[in-house]
């Protein structure tokens, strides 16, 4: 039986122009430094954290968190993975926009 390594294509995602950040919560995390770094890379083409390691130099754990924290206020998304020869599982990286724009209101009116 032939496995399956493509798992998730990542034609399937669309990155859009830009993404409007309304919500102040994120801020911190789009105008975190390293955070920064790291979504800039990841703005042009999808990365390993191993492409993002081989890059920085950074700790792939390290990386392993930003990208997590990137991912859960929807900066990023993991865009495809697959599993390689050695059975490992590379999971691909890219931001959800070519830029961000942050429009917050405070106080907010609710």
């Amino acid at each position: 039986m032939e496995k399956n390594n493509n798992l998730h294509a990542a034609s399937t995602f669309h990155i859009s122009e830009v993404a409007i950040i309304n919500d102040p919560s994120v801020v911190p995390i789009l105008f975190h430094e390293k955070k920064q770094m790291l979504l800039s890379l990841i703005i042009p083409e999808e990365k390993t954290i191993i492409d993002i390691k081989n890059i920085t130099k950074m700790n792939p754990g390290t990386i392993k968190r930003h990208l997590d924290d990137l991912v859960k206020k929807n900066l990023a998304v993991q865009s495809r993975f697959f599993t390689n020869e050695f059975g490992i599982k590379m999971k691909y990286y890219r931001a959800v926009a070519r830029k961000f724009l942050v429009q917050i209101e405070w106080p907010s009116s609710s």
